[in-house]
């Protein structure tokens, strides 16, 4: 049987309303009726667990939520229903979405920062902090766990919120092929094949996609090509040993650049002229590969081991800068979780290492490539020991504990000797530590209180960016570090209707949850640019900050065929002391982040397997700069999704359709935070279509 998800949302809640899908060969029956998942199981936490017994915001997105109606090129849509968590859709292949958890990891110019990103236990974050998703294939993820809030007791450095993915499959009994293809406005397109077989006593799994787009604004096309090759298999009952290459190529992504609010009201396809003529964007290739072990023993006790190493070349060209970057990246994860006993209580523990290494070779270059401007090779490792232990204090009482200490080591050899050697090492650890408690008194009422600390350091790239000029690392840009504080209450359940057992029917099926936040930040990294080199990001230290918020989310399903889904984010991020040579800055509201997020969704499964979504998005304006002269408008867009669920011949088939913007909203989707020049607005595309179709085996 396949599931339809309505949703997993939620502070810190796993568990799942859902509604069964009929296999294709009953589509046309009325079957349909809502069905409890319970209990889930979570293992972004390090550990399997009941997301009920977790003090923290734990969410799972199912497959339908990241695939149904959508068209799989970004976490933007994937990720939309869930609470705390803001991806601002930059349309801009060259510089990925904007992505954040409770504010972490907003600076970010390109990549993921301040959030841990794995993709089947893999980290695709580095020890540094950077993190990328060329190798995510978000057509093959069947799950994505979200952990929000910090996290460093767990996963180190970089772990303001953690986003895992998986791509569990089932072991086929013959061979099976599975295909998508989407295609839509700006000449956009994508296909996806993937093929899954027996091998022995294993699976055997490969898949490739491509991507194109002429994009949406003036100067931002892009194409991306990736493959996967994977293999599992199951040694014995208890042992299971997973291999992978993930392999992905860029040749073109350009970038537009930002506009000024002039340029935004009157031609929002536009692209920064300077972007233009100097050909800015980027071109990379990324391999990775990876194996993982995983034993449980007789007595519950597991172990896991997980080898894996990164290959990436970039070329970068900016307005001022050729950038080569030829980096290498490997590491290992081993853990164990062993259940004990205190008389009548149960105890598990959880301990083990990471370790991650990284080496950068990097090349800047005169935009005419006739002069070199820098030429270092970076060096980075991280050693991270953890400790987690989960004790039951009573039937329904959970105490959660952990520990950890992070050594992260920074080194440059300058190779440029002409303006002197700046070669030299830097050396940024911290322990990080959470503890909370969870009260699971019904499956309606499940409340939790929680502490956690996080410990960031800023990234190669932002310690090589100096504005005074020369190589080797900022000697004056120091980590982050935050203490959050979390309350929260989650809840699940269903009814019947009917005055007796001969005529109940099934009643609503419902999750909840509410979380309030509040994470005190000391040195919190804040960009910035330069008049003489507009366009690149520089990086400083706020003295203190304080995130608070408030994030709730619903799924409803009052009668069978109804689901409502809602998700809002409250926040009020401010400086708490902020000093520049210039200005004061305390107390002002920190940029890039809105007050008010909400996503709301109308969804309906109609007769024969055709269905209709309807999503609304709306956003209050947010600051773009520090100084907080600079705001954007509010915003709210409606969309619409449709398809059908069926068979043809041998294949189940799930064509569809969408349109976003309907009302052809006129909106800035992204900010570049303290741009020179006033080049803040990076605008959203107006009203669009796509259709697309999914097809698999029955």
């Amino acid at each position: 049987m396949r599931l339809e998800s309505l949703l997993l949302l939620g502070a810190a809640t796993g568990t799942l309303a859902a509604q069964e899908r009929p296999p294709a060969d009953s589509a046309r029956a009325d079957s349909l009726r809502p069905v409890l998942l319970s209990p889930v199981v979570v293992s972004v936490t390090r550990s399997p667990t009941d997301p009920g017994r977790v003090p923290f915001a734990v969410a799972v997105v199912p497959r339908d939520e990241i695939a149904r109606g959508r068209p799989t090129q970004g976490l933007s849509e994937a990720l939309v229903t869930v609470p705390g968590v803001l991806i601002a859709d930059r349309n801009n292949p060259s510089q990925d979405d904007n992505l954040s958890i409770r504010g972490f990891g907003a600076r970010s110019a390109f990549g993921a920062r301040g959030v841990k990103i794995l993709l089947d236990g893999v980290p695709q974050t580095l020890p540094d902090g950077q993190g990328q998703l060329s190798n995510v294939e978000l057509a093959r993820v069947s799950r994505i766990e979200v952990l929000r809030g910090p996290s460093s007791s767990l996963y180190g450095n970089a772990s303001g919120g953690v986003i895992a993915m998986w791509t569990d499959a089932l072991r086929p009994s013959d061979i099976e092929l599975a295909s998508r293809a989407f295609w839509g406005a700006y000449a956009t397109w994508k296909a996806y094949v993937g093929v899954a077989a027996p091998l022995g006593q294993g699976t055997l799994s490969a898949d490739g996609s491509s991507w194109a787009t002429d994009g949406f604004r003036v100067h931002s096309a892009g194409e991306t090509r990736r493959g996967s090759l994977r293999y599992s298999v199951d040694l014995s009952p208890r042992t299971r040993v997973v291999g992978q290459l993930l392999v992905a190529h860029s040749p073109r992504l350009d970038d537009p650049g930002a506009l000024t609010e002039a340029e935004a009201d009157t031609a929002p396809t536009a692209a920064n002229p300077r972007n233009v003529t100097s050909d800015v964007g980027k071109t990379v290739s990324q391999e990775q590969a990876g194996i993982s072990l995983e034993h449980r023993t007789g007595s519950g006790r597991l172990w896991n081991l997980a080898l894996f190493g990164l290959k990436r070349d970039l070329e970068n060209p900016i307005a001022t800068t050729y950038i080569q970057l030829d980096r290498w990246a490997y590491g290992a994860r081993a853990g164990s979780t062993h259940p004990l006993a205190l008389g009548p209580r149960a105890i598990l523990v959880t301990l083990g290492v990471d370790a991650q290494w990284q080496r950068d070779d990097r090349l800047n270059l005169s935009p005419d490539r006739t002069r070199t401007t820098r030429d270092q090779l970076e060096r980075v490792s991280e050693v991270g020991p953890f400790l987690e232990v989960r004790a039951d204090l009573t039937r329904a009482a959970t105490l959660t504990a952990g520990a950890r200490y992070d050594s992260v080591a920074f080194r440059a050899d300058d190779r440029l000797l002409t303006d002197g050697d700046d070669s030299g090492t830097r050396v940024m650890a911290a322990p990080s530590a959470s503890a909370g408690i969870t009260l699971d008194l019904d499956p309606a009422l499940q409340p939790y209180v929680s502490m956690s600390t996080s410990f960031e350091t800023p990234t190669t790239t932002e310690l090589a960016n100096r504005p005074a000029g020369p190589g080797g690392f900022n000697p004056d840009l120091e980590p982050q570090t935050a203490v959050n504080y979390e309350v929260g209450v989650r809840g699940s359940g269903s009814g019947v209707r009917g005055p007796g057992p001969g005529s109940r029917a099934p009643g609503p099926t419902w999750t909840y949850s509410v979380a309030l936040f509040q994470a005190d930040v000391r040195d919190e990294l804040i960009p910035f640019e330069v008049p003489g080199d507009p366009g690149r990001r520089f990086f400083r230290n706020a003295g203190s900050a304080r995130h608070r918020g408030l994030e709730a989310g619903v799924a409803l399903q009052p009668i069978p065929r109804l689901t409502l889904v809602g998700a809002y984010t409250l926040t009020a991020f401010r400086f708490r002391e902020f000093r520049t040579a210039t200005d004061t800055l305390d107390g002002n509201t920190i940029p890039g982040v809105p007050a008010h997020y909400v996503h709301g969704s109308v969804r309906y499964r109609g007769p024969r397997g055709w269905w209709v979504a309807a999503d609304l998005t709306a956003s209050a304006g947010l600051f773009a700069n520090d100084l907080n002269t600079v705001r954007t408008d509010a915003w709210q867009t409606l969309g619409a999704r449709t398809g059908w669920d069926g068979q043809v011949g041998g294949w189940s088939v799930a064509p569809f359709a969408a349109i976003r913007n309907l009302f052809d909203e006129r909106y800035i989707g992204s900010v570049s935070v303290n741009a020179q020049f006033g080049r803040f607005f990076e605008p959203a595309p107006g009203r669009n279509v796509y259709v697309g179709v999914e097809i698999g085996p029955l």
